[in-house]
Parts: structure tokens; sequence; C-alpha cells
């Protein structure tokens, strides 16, 4: 099922950034002041890079270095892989599981528009689980106020999830006919 919502539509468009030439300490506090996992890496406000929680785990503190041994530059990852804001959000969820990554920033015409996290993915997904399930509870109710028990309805069947213009109710469940034989 193609539910064409755009990353535009979830995204976070407030994005924290911090200038390359800064320094870890401040990057740090910044993800503290504002509760973020990560920071985008601003080059004459040029997004250039990322620098995520995981990064300082493991180019900082897995080495037992001090904050002030490592640049920014050191620090992020490079280049920034980004999303366009017009991109599908199921194609952004099969792009960040393909590349094994939490977070893309967007870009609109050129420019930071917001980022993307797979936080903002589960909750899209969450909130079309819950549409789904009013849907379905909705044929239900429709099915139960039938006055010819047996007649055939159109929705989605509560077991393979597929739209079908025959479903009945067999032990509390809207069934295709597929589900029906099983």
């Amino acid at each position: 099922m193609e539910l064409n919502i755009t990353v535009k539509e979830i995204m976070t468009r407030d994005v924290v950034t911090i200038d390359i030439k800064s320094d870890v300490q401040k990057l740090a506090k910044k993800m503290l002041t504002y509760k973020v996992g990560s920071v985008i890496v601003t080059d004459k406000n040029q997004p250039v890079g990322i620098v995520t929680e995981r990064d300082i785990v493991r180019k900082i503190v897995s080495r037992n270095l001090k904050p002030e041994e490592i640049s920014i530059k050191e620090l992020m990852t490079s280049p920034l892989l980004t999303v366009p804001s017009t991109e599908d959000v199921t194609d952004t969820m099969h792009k960040m599981l393909k590349l094994e990554i939490r977070r893309l920033p967007v870009v609109e015409k050129g420019k930071l528009a917001g980022i993307v996290t797979d936080t903002d993915l589960i909750a899209i997904s969450s909130e079309m689980g819950n549409i789904f399930s009013d849907l379905i509870k909705m044929h239900r109710e429709k099915l139960f106020s039938m006055e010819t028990p047996g007649q055939a309805v159109k929705g989605i069947c509560e077991d393979c999830g597929y739209i079908s213009d025959n479903l009945q109710l067999v032990e509390g469940k809207l069934l295709c006919e597929s589900c029906r034989e099983i």
C-alpha cells in the first residue's frame, strides 16, 4: 500500500548545527542543551558533516582522548548523506535501513531544511497503524449493523491485510475469501 507521505511532512525543522571551527566541548554542550543525539556541522553555513553520540563514544571515549585533542572535522562523519524534502517516507525508510543510519538531514533547494530520524519514522508508522485500526473498526461496525447476516462487504481483511470486495464476519473477524478457506 502506497501512502505518498513526503519527508517534509514529518521532518524536524529545527536542526541543531555547529560551525566546523568550533570545539568538541561546545558541540557536546549543544547536544545536552537541545536534548539531541546529533549535530549537523556547517562550514560557511553549508552542511558538511554530522556528529552523533556514537561518534563521540567511538572516536573520543573509546580512545581515552580529551575533547580538546580532536577537532570537529576529525570527529564528524562526512560526506553528509541527505535526502530531498520531496522524497517519499517509504523510500527514506529503506535508505536508512540499507545504510544502517538513524538520522538523515533533509535538504530543500540546496539548503538544510530539517532532519528525519528513525523516531520520526516510527511515529508516522504508529499513527498509520492507528488509522488502519480505526478503519477496520468502522467496517466491523458496518457489518454488525447489516440486516442480512453473512452479507459480503468491501474493506480490509483482518488476517492478510489486503483490500477485498468480499469480506465476511468469521468468529469476530472480517475475512476475505482466501483467509476464510484456511
